[in-house]
């Protein structure tokens, strides 16, 4: 037979997914304490659970728009006039299944084979992988440790060329929790616009910060070259409903809703109607999350101290890197160990790029419990391999 494509077969599988299916099988002869998986271990607020029962026996569990049901498209209006202050109507809203179809549209609509796009590393790497696929090419800036994960804008405007087309931001960040504040957006914008760069800026943990509010980019965009993606399943706890939304220009709306129809059709009924309750209800289910998140954040941070681990503080998202250099061995073969010895699942810091191959990645959504059993034991088990 004729080979697979190129690029598909190319690319590697998420190590994130690699640690996944290990944990799952070493669970089956004991318990396991989960610190690998980006997904809220809170269920999802009763009243939404009851809004997704009360649309589905009304019926709505047939096809739905391209670009998402009304009621959701304004309620996702309403939610980033909200919090952003600025202008935002039903035509500026775009709903997809999940988020990571909102990035993944993204590149469809705006880039040609070769143009190249601004990623961040360490960073998702379910970015470089979509980039990849519709035959981008990424291009890495660098968020180093020493500067606490924080992007340099003098690097930035050195890796722009003719080719570039497109500068991705992440904050809150995925995997570091950094946050970005007022300054240093409007400098990240004022260098898109400086080169005329489209802004993709991935806001899916906005509502999870902790010391300072969330500075979207949107208030920021003076032409309308930001397109920000967003939605339920993070902040909600709702992330096997698969709704996300993006906020873009109406031009750019109304080509990325036309590849929905290709692709994925339209997403699900039920799920967007209680999706839009959830955005216009009461945000009391959501505000109490963050506020355990913080407090799990702070547990974690108290035991890398005790073990002169601490490096930063996260400001947001549920997500903290550990600096394991002194283990002397390459993330993905530290959190391989660590599982299969220690019985804790992490992240490797190498599937999130090359800056953090001495680093694993830790989720906050675990019990407190789990969260100073399982930073304690990575810190032990790292000083353990760096005196043998």
């Amino acid at each position: 037979m004729k080979p697979f494509a190129r690029i598909p077969a190319a690319i590697p599988r998420s190590g994130i997914r690699e640690i996944m299916d290990l944990a799952w099988a070493v669970e089956k002869t004991g318990e396991v304490i989960h610190l690998e998986v980006g997904q809220p271990d809170f269920a999802t607020p009763e009243s939404i659970v009851e809004a997704t029962c009360r649309y589905a026996r009304a019926g709505h569990t047939k096809y739905v728009p391209n670009a998402g049901v009304d009621a959701l498209r304004a309620a996702a209006a309403r939610y980033f006039e909200r919090r952003t202050g600025v202008p935002t109507t039903s035509e500026n809203i775009l709903v997809t299944p999940g988020a990571v179809m909102s990035v993944a549209t993204t590149f469809l609509a705006l880039l040609e084979p070769g143009d190249e796009v601004l990623l961040p590393d360490p960073g998702w790497p379910n970015y470089e992988m979509a980039v990849s696929i519709v035959h981008g090419r990424p291009v890495f800036y660098n968020l180093r440790a020493e500067n606490h994960f924080m992007p340099d804008l003098d690097e930035i405007n050195r890796l722009v060329s003719p080719r570039t087309k497109l500068l991705l931001l992440c904050t809150p960040s995925n995997p570091t929790g950094q946050v970005y504040d007022e300054p240093l957006m409007r400098q990240l914008m004022d260098l898109a616009q400086h080169h005329d760069l489209w802004v993709l800026s991935d806001e899916i943990y906005g509502q999870i910060v902790f010391d300072q509010p969330h500075q979207s980019a949107l208030p920021h965009d003076a032409d309308g070259r930001v397109i920000i993606v967003s939605g339920m399943s993070k902040s909600y706890a709702m992330t096997g409903y698969r709704v996300g939304f993006t906020r873009a220009n109406p031009e750019y709306i109304e080509i990325a809703t036309k590849l929905q129809e290709p692709f994925i059709s339209c997403g699900t009924g039920f799920s967007q109607l209680a999706s839009a309750d959830a955005l216009d209800g009461p945000q009391d289910d959501v505000d109490a999350m963050c506020r355990a998140y913080a407090r799990r954040r702070d547990i974690a941070l108290d035991v890398l101290r005790e073990y002169d681990l601490y490096r930063y503080t996260p400001g947001g998202a549920i997500y903290l890197m550990i600096d394991i250099s002194a283990a002397g061995m390459d993330s993905s073969e530290f959190a391989v160990r660590l599982l299969k010895e220690q019985r804790v699942a992490v992240a490797p810091g190498s599937t999130f790029g090359q800056m953090c191959r001495d680093h694993v990645r830790i989720s906050i959504a675990a019990s407190e419990e789990h969260i100073r059993r399982g930073v304690t034991t990575i810190c032990e088990f790292a000083q353990q391999q760096a005196s043998s």
